[in-house]
């Protein structure tokens, strides 16, 4: 089939904002290639003098040289930075503006006959090029090639000059968007991935973009030949190809395209059957079709050759009510959010090797998708997605808060939304494309309704949503819906974690019943980890850690550096605890789509949010392990429902064991185990569920959990694991029982017990008594608020609590022998955080230690203690900011922590060794 194209196509094409050949392609003979990388002559022009009104060159020779590609910042180019920031990371060179780009290079001869083109890769973000000192237009994105046919100007057989003009000034306010901003990959200037002249005979292929119909077993391919001979032409093109990357390699059969006409652009659409069986693409089998596409035509006198590939993956992805359908399966997202942090370079790789790097080890950590908030990757990435099974949602440069009030920037984004289809459409991992994130401003609605309802007629190949949290609107595919997470912005001290000790009955279906398109619940998991100062001599790139380091000195000042490594991996244990909860009540939840987790990887801008649990490198943390994350965030997991996670042995342990299943098919004939066991290992009790065939989706119902508590007489802390037998799929909980009623009361003897610092307290001690003081909250002096849950993103940014990352302390100490604890912040210390007042001890003397201490915000490291101990004169004095008096009967989480208390202070093992002076002491306490 041939059709003529649109003149308005053509004018596209001539301004160069269409083709785009397929970078996966093979090296074909027909195609010749010249690299320009390396070195070119350079100059800044901060004061726009290169080019007066008239376009006229008027900027002297460049004097300088950079490497290519690259940026002015890896160059040192531009100005050197003398500030320091604890807000983001800090470029060591800093530009922006117009910077010229010059090299010269010989053009083969044989190439007089040929269409060139110059390849930018990517550049940031206008530029403007001249051929042998002629104009040669203007291109202008974020996120595809710049790309120029400059065939008129060049003179083959001879040294042509080449000279590019790249602007990163603010050419549109699009304000916050990532694929500029200061917070993650800067706006650099310069021009990364391939650059070279490409050579093509005048009848080619321009574009091919592929239609798979997984229901009739073909792909539709349309076809753009260039034809640039201005004369009638004629031929075929030969089609062939494979599947790859499948266990199950096989051919597609042959099919010849007959094509002729004059146009300068000859549009040619064929259906091609893909032969049997067809292979679909998805997460579980990431098959590919790739096909060869061989020109052959004749002219008046001339032979014309050409040869592309084109990579595509069959798929179906639709939606069913408020689930996403993959391939005729329910599908969840399991995505991060990636804001584009590269600190080495301050840019996106361009290399596949490395996208293969980062996705895999998303995938090891359990995740299946990625989100890219307000920008767009390489090509690279799109290749290195296609081959794992990696799901990405793109989106436009867009993070405005002023949508209406700017026609041009309104412009600009729908024409890169249209530049991002056409570039990278034919992906299969392409499956979401969206606008930009959190938008607002006096047209945002219908601006967004027309840019979803434009993709959708322009492309049908994915789904498309239109802002990331806000606005919804009608048009949307899907819904990135704020809100379903146990902190919302700005919640502090009364979201979820913080007002009610962990039930896990609860869930998000109260959200779910409200959409009628499936929901990716918006960044999530924002909870973060003391940072790692082990990390600082991994930035050996253009982005400094200043940030860390400051930190860092804080730390040093409030003579507590000692204890960041402590810091780090109690956080970190914390964080993952935290994360841990929050995957699973989105597994539980009927009907919910998935979510982006803010995110998998730090972030180090925005007032800095380390909450990854890798590196912003990549990298492991060292308090968890990938196998141990993907355990709870994966395909197939085990769940839990229940009311508490602390218990007394008066009681009956009830649950609910439920599984989600998100695999490529239904677990068939499975048989559903559990065991509850002490921490040596030793089995209190344990059972099994009767057969199921388990469907995918979720929550899916194994059977109930009875255990009757009584044959525990000591505090214990157990571990529930739920398993599907002979399988790897299992998950596992903490849980704490605890006596009702201990045997003896634990009696603290001649040990005076007090609510506050007093004269008597202070007479014992004087005298070399000992005191046990349970504080009376109401009656400390402290501004730190009780917050149980980790920092959520940073408290710079938000200006509000919760401020602190959980607690620190020895488990082995004797006073916590009677108190099963880990060395951090667990479920079981809801209660006694919530009922506390944690004190400031940053008066105490050089090295004190609290045993049991919050830990501190890293933009304010104050030493923070929940129980503590002093040698005071002669006596011996331990202190508690726990409320251990009031309703006792109800509390038996603090029932067991004071006697573990009284019990110590009874003992020989009370000897504190850390003098403090009784005034300091006083300080504590209000008058």
């Amino acid at each position: 089939m041939m059709k003529r194209i649109p003149v308005y196509w053509i004018t596209a094409i001539l301004l160069g904002s269409v083709f785009t050949i397929q970078a996966q392609q093979n090296k074909l003979s027909f195609r010749n290639t010249l690299g320009l990388e390396g070195v070119w002559k350079f100059k800044l022009d901060p004061f726009e003098t290169g080019v007066n009104s008239n376009g006229v060159q008027l900027l002297p020779p460049l004097a300088e040289t950079i490497t290519l590609p690259g940026s002015t910042d890896q160059a040192g180019k531009g100005y050197k930075t003398q500030g320091m920031t604890s807000l983001r990371l800090t470029r060591a060179f800093e530009y922006k503006g117009i910077a010229w780009y010059e090299k010269e290079i010989e053009v083969p001869e044989q190439w007089k006959d040929k269409e060139v083109e110059l390849f930018l890769e990517r550049a940031h973000w206008q530029t403007d090029v001249w051929i042998n000192d002629k104009p040669a237009g203007k291109r202008e994105s974020l996120s595809v090639p710049h790309r120029y046919m400059i065939t008129s100007l060049l003179r083959p057989g001879k040294k042509n000059k080449i000279r590019i003009r790249v602007n990163n000034d603010k050419i549109y306010d699009i304000e916050y968007a990532h694929a500029i901003s200061a917070e993650t990959q800067t706006n650099w200037n310069g021009i990364i991935g391939k650059i070279e002249l490409r050579a093509f005979d005048r009848v080619h292929i321009a574009d091919v973009q592929a239609y798979p119909d997984a229901a009739k077993g073909t792909v539709r391919l349309l076809v753009s030949i260039c034809n640039t001979t201005g004369k009638s032409v004629q031929g075929s093109i030969q089609c062939n190809g494979a599947v790859v990357h499948t266990a199950k390699p096989q051919s597609v059969p042959e099919k010849e395209i007959r094509f002729s006409g004059a146009d300068f652009l000859i549009t040619v659409t064929t259906e091609i059957p893909l032969g049997t069986p067809v292979q679909l693409w998805d997460e579980f089998d990431p098959a590919l079709y790739r096909l060869q596409l061989t020109l052959n035509a004749t002219g008046k006198d001339h032979r014309y050759n050409d040869a592309t590939t084109v990579t595509f993956g069959v798929r179906e992805l639709t939606t069913q009510g408020t689930r996403f359908v993959f391939n005729g399966r329910p599908a969840f997202i399991r995505g991060t959010v990636n804001s584009s942090e590269f600190p080495l370079t301050g840019y996106p790789p361009t290399d596949k090797k490395e996208w293969i790097r980062i996705f895999t080890t998303c995938k090891d950590y359990g995740l299946n998708a990625m989100r890219f908030h307000t920008w767009c990757p390489p090509e690279a990435a799109f290749e290195a997605a296609d081959e794992l099974g990696f799901y990405l949602q793109v989106e436009n440069p867009d993070w405005r808060f002023t949508v209406g009030k700017d026609s041009a920037v309104n412009g600009f984004l729908r024409r890169e939304g249209e530049r991002i289809l056409n570039a990278y459409g034919n992906h299969p991992s392409f499956i979401m494309f969206c606008e930009g994130n959190e938008l607002v401003g006096p047209t945002v609605k219908e601006f967004l309704t027309a840019q979803v309802t434009h993709w959708k007629q322009m492309d049908p190949r994915r789904l498309y949503t239109g802002s990331a949290a806000y606005p919804l609107i009608d048009a949307n595919d899907y819904h990135v819906l704020y809100g379903a997470r146990p902190h919302r912005w700005k919640e502090g001290l009364k979201s979820r974690f913080n007002v009610k000790a962990l039930d896990t009955w609860y869930d998000y279906s109260d959200y779910v019943i409200k959409n009628k398109v499936p929901m990716i619940t918006h960044e999530v998991g924002q909870w973060c980890v003391y940072p790692d100062f082990n990390e600082i001599p991994k930035y050996t790139g253009v982005l400094k850690p200043y940030n860390y380091e400051l930190f860092r000195e804080l730390l040093r000042e409030r003579n507590m550096l000692d204890q960041a490594e402590d810091f780090m991996m109690a956080s970190g244990k914390f964080q993952v605890i935290l994360k841990k909860e929050e995957v699973e009540s989105y597994l539980r939840t009927p009907g919910l789509g998935g979510y982006h987790m803010l995110q998998l990887n730090d972030f180090p801008g925005q007032g800095t949010a380390p909450v990854g649990v890798v590196d912003i490198f990549w990298d492991p943390k060292p308090y968890v392990t990938a196998a141990a994350f993907h355990k709870f965030q994966n395909t197939r997991v085990p769940l839990l429902r229940t009311a508490s996670f602390t218990w007394t042995n008066a009681q009956t342990f009830t649950a609910t064991a439920q599984f989600a299943n998100f695999d490529s098919a239904v677990l068939k004939g499975t048989v559903g185990e559990w065991r509850l066991c002490f921490p040596d290992g030793k089995v209190y009790a344990s059972g099994s569920f009767a057969p199921a065939d388990i469907p995918v989706g979720s929550p899916f119902t194994l059977g109930e959990i009875s255990v009757p508590l009584d044959k525990i007489e000591t505090a214990t802390q157990l571990k529930l694991t739920i398993n599907i037998r002979s399988t790897s799929y299992s998950n596992d909980w903490n849980l704490w029982v605890y006596p009702q009623k201990q045997e003896a009361e634990a009696d603290p003897g001649k040990v005076l017990v007090a609510d506050s610092w007093n004269k008597r307290v202070a007479t014992v001690l004087e005298k070399g008594g000992s005191v046990l003081l349970l504080a009376d909250t109401a009656k400390l002096r402290s501004d730190v608020a009780p917050g149980f849950s980790g920092i959520s993103w940073n408290t710079v940014w938000s200006g509000m609590p919760p401020n602190l990352l959980g607690i620190l302390c020895d488990p082995e100490h004797p006073a916590l022998q009677f108190f099963p604890t880990a060395f951090h912040s667990d479920w079981q210390w809801w209660d006694l955080v919530a009922h506390s007042k944690p004190v400031v001890l940053d008066h105490f003397p050089f090295g004190f230690k609290p045993l049991v201490q919050m830990i501190p915000d890293w933009n304010n490291p104050r030493k923070i203690s929940l129980v503590f101990e002093a040698r005071v004169g002669k006596g011996k004095l331990l202190v508690t900011a726990i409320d251990l008096k009031h309703q006792m009967e109800q509390r038996p989480v603090a029932r067991q922590l004071l006697y573990s208390l009284k019990r110590y202070v009874s003992s020989n093992a009370f000897a504190p060794t850390e003098e403090v002076p009784p005034a300091l002491l006083q300080q504590l306490f209000k008058k």
